[in-house]
């Protein structure tokens, strides 16, 4: 089983995009720190890995990304994605916000993207800047009308918030962490006296993701399947100058959230 104790790790920094929803600057991170090297006769045996993580750094996703949904359902917490593609010879720039949640319930959440395409009825329109707030499982809606920059108001059905983010982040696990298991290795840590398994993958490149090279990604799961945080990075060369692609997801403030209507609220209604 290529599973080791866990070294060094640096969890990704999102705390550029908490001012989303009015949160102070900075995030709650969690610090991970190594746990003894399993024995191949103890814990190895008594102990189980996630869900869908296998020995020898075989991934199941179909069975990690349903773990991961369903251990969303019913609790609040703060997810957020960035992306971002620089030049190779530049510096490094950290990846914009392209989406947040944060959510106090199933049916009572605050959700932001940079983009979203909105189905309005009779239209189904790519917005920018969209904003939700979610109470009751009715979506009180904000988005910019583009090239006017005004502010348009609706209200919308919405899905469930795990539906919401599990979805995301789900596709995220799909994509990012599709390697073969020779690529692939297991570190475990634990993080406020609770155990979580760093996924790492290193060489190779993701069915889908075509023109990469330098692909990494790492993963922090916790015992339940729940990926914590997901974080990838490689350079692409279909350009005519090469470039570098950076993703990142984590999901923090578990059971610390609580969510008010936003000043725009009532022109919704």
């Amino acid at each position: 089983m290529r599973l080791r104790a866990l070294g060094v790790v640096a969890l990704v920094c999102l705390a550029g995009c908490s001012g989303l929803f009015g949160d102070p600057v900075g995030t709650d991170r969690e610090t991970l720190t190594p746990a003894p090297l399993p024995t191949e006769t103890s814990e190895t045996e008594t102990r189980a890995l996630p869900p869908g993580v296998g020995g020898g750094g075989d991934l199941h996703l179909d069975e990690l990304v349903a773990a991961h949904q369903e251990a969303l359902t019913d609790r609040s917490y703060v997810w957020r994605e960035r992306r971002g593609t620089t030049r190779a010879n530049a510096s490094a720039v950290e990846p914009r916000p392209v989406q947040a949640a944060r959510v106090a319930a199933e049916d009572c959440y605050r959700f932001w993207a940079e983009s979203y395409t909105v189905d309005l009825g009779m239209e189904t329109r790519v917005a920018y800047n969209y904003t939700e707030y979610v109470d009751e499982g009715v979506g009180h809606v904000r988005l910019e009308t583009f090239r006017t920059d005004t502010w348009e108001y609706y209200r919308l059905p919405a899905p469930r918030a795990g539906q919401r983010v599990g979805t995301a982040t789900g596709a995220a696990i799909e994509r990012y962490l599709r390697l073969s298991p020779e690529n692939v290795t297991v570190s475990v840590g634990r993080a406020d006296g609770e155990r979580r398994y760093l996924v790492a993958g290193d060489g190779g490149v993701p069915r889908g993701i075509d023109g990469a090279r330098n692909y990494s990604v790492a993963a922090v799961v916790d015992s339940e399947g729940l990926v914590r945080s997901l974080s990838a990075r490689y350079r692409t060369v279909g350009f005519a100058t090469p470039r570098v692609v950076r993703y990142e997801f984590t999901l923090e403030r578990f059971g610390n959230v609580t969510v008010g209507s936003p000043a725009w609220y009532d022109m919704t209604c």
